[in-house]
């Protein structure tokens, strides 16, 4: 649903300061959101746009999305959010096709950041450029 932010589950929110602007500016641009420690979900037009610490690797973007294999008009919208975040971006992006669930393909994007600053940066900008040209925000 439009307009439905959740900054954090109690007792659980992040407590790093870029993160938390990261949620305001979220909030202030209309996303929908859950957030759960250092992991942040963001919604995009059906597309899952997630910011957590991968071992081993450092903070990074994850995308997901539905492919179109017995999917209905949405997966059209939630692979155009992905691509459009993902070009915005700008950066080198890894792929993963996930079809753990045959019936349910899904499309994994990894991009990887040198810092929170750099990726709550690029990010914010991302979903500005996505609401400001595409009208998108759920």
């Amino acid at each position: 649903m439009h307009g439905d932010h959740e900054v954090g589950i109690p007792g659980h929110a992040s407590h790093k300061r870029q993160l938390l602007r990261l949620q305001r500016a979220l909030k202030e641009l209309g996303f929908s959101f859950e957030a759960e420690g250092d992991v942040t979900r963001i919604h995009v037009n059906g597309a899952l746009v997630e910011v957590r610490d991968e071992p081993g690797i450092g903070l990074a973007l994850l995308l997901n999305a539905s492919l179109p294999y017995r999917c209905s008009k949405d997966c059209d919208s939630s692979l155009a959010a992905f691509a459009s975040v993902l070009s915005y971006l700008s950066r080198e992006v890894e792929y993963e096709l996930d079809q753990s669930i045959p019936e349910y393909p899904m499309l994994r994007a990894r991009v990887i950041f040198g810092s929170v600053e750099e990726l709550v940066e690029s990010l914010i900008s991302a979903l500005e450029r996505l609401r400001r040209e595409r009208g998108l925000s759920i």
